[in-house]
């Protein structure tokens, strides 16, 4: 079987051999096509691969086919840190400051990423030999699978992996120190995600017409997301109290009514400012925001960067790679 960089090689990965982007520890291996530039870095142990996806979208990418990769990792688990896209089957969004898991078992996935704007992730892929010798019958004698465990705690480890994700993106240790720190990362983050499982307190199921009430809530701030809505309508249009809306909200969704709203702009304003030639105070105030402090806060807190950010990347030279660093000679080009 082919080493997972004779993998990533014959897939057309190219090896960065003065890429020091991120740990030493680790490997990097860069591609560049017509519709995105990156780079990826790795670093496996027989356990576990934590890896770096650090990509520009350049234009809109749809895959609809996925490389066999179960003979290297057996599942994924990701925070992204930056990106604009779907994933199908099953569906997740793949935005800033949300968790994306994978079974590798299965190759019928199908992406959807939109252009002028970057793809950020952090992740640990446990291999069959973790759930082997450390997993299987922890999980058998709760009547769980992998899946179940990351799936489910999808929403309730992000806060704490952001943690781990941030730490591992500025690690700039060499070997022994970077391994024994890289190792305890990933276990920490699988800890967690344990954790997280085995403590969550049982689902509530929502009656039909309480779930009804919260849909019509969302779709009414869908449809007038640029305005501030005051509670006493959503109440009404939910007729339920104030507190009760509150709560049954946050479980339908797993998060706030306000949270929710401030995404709704966020993901439109990501748009406006991706594929439209509006200055960003025109952007902040088409989707509700007289502050253009407050915008560009809560843009950078939800989708990673700042909006000036995605007004350059619009514009970016197709030619310019992404791992490369000022001042730094990096994968095989000379940046001045």
């Amino acid at each position: 079987m082919d080493t997972f960089q004779e993998f990533l090689e014959k897939m057309g990965w190219e090896v960065c051999v003065n890429c020091s982007k991120y740990s030493p520890a680790g490997k990097t291996v860069c591609f560049q096509s017509e519709d995105m530039d990156g780079l990826y870095w790795y670093y496996e142990t027989d356990y576990f691969i934590i890896d770096i996806h650090d990509f520009f979208i350049k234009k809109e990418r749809i895959t609809d086919s996925f490389p066999d990769m179960s003979r290297y990792m057996s599942f994924s688990s990701s925070y992204i840190k930056s990106a604009n896209g779907e994933c199908f089957n099953p569906y997740q969004t793949l935005t800033a400051n949300t968790m994306f898991v994978t079974n590798m078992e299965k190759t019928n996935f199908r992406f959807l990423l939109h252009a002028n704007f970057p793809y950020l992730s952090v992740g640990v892929n446990i291999k069959k030999k973790m759930i082997t010798d450390y997993l299987s019958r922890h999980l058998e004698a709760n009547n769980a699978t992998v899946s179940d465990v990351f799936f489910d705690t999808r929403e309730l480890v992000t806060k704490p992996l952001e943690k781990i994700a941030n730490a591992i993106l500025s690690c700039n240790m060499s070997s022994p120190a970077a391994e024994m720190f890289l190792e305890a990362k990933a276990k920490e983050w699988l800890s967690i995600t344990l954790d997280a499982y085995f403590n969550k307190a049982p689902a509530k199921i929502l009656s039909s017409s309480d779930e009804n009430a919260i849909v019509n809530v969302a779709s009414y701030i869908n449809d007038h997301y640029a305005l501030d809505v005051p509670q006493e309508l959503l109440e009404k249009i939910a007729m339920m109290s104030g507190t009760k809306l509150k709560n049954l909200f946050k479980q339908k969704y797993q998060m706030s009514i306000t949270e929710y709203a401030q995404r709704k702009r966020m993901n439109i304003a990501e748009t406006l400012l991706s594929t439209t030639a509006l200055e960003v105070k025109d952007v902040a105030k088409s989707v509700g925001y007289s502050s253009h402090s407050r915008f560009t806060t809560l843009f950078k807190k939800y989708k990673g960067i700042y909006p000036r950010e995605v007004k350059k990347l619009g514009v970016k030279d197709s030619t310019t790679h992404i791992c490369q660093n000022e001042l730094r000679q990096c994968c095989h080009h000379t940046v001045k």
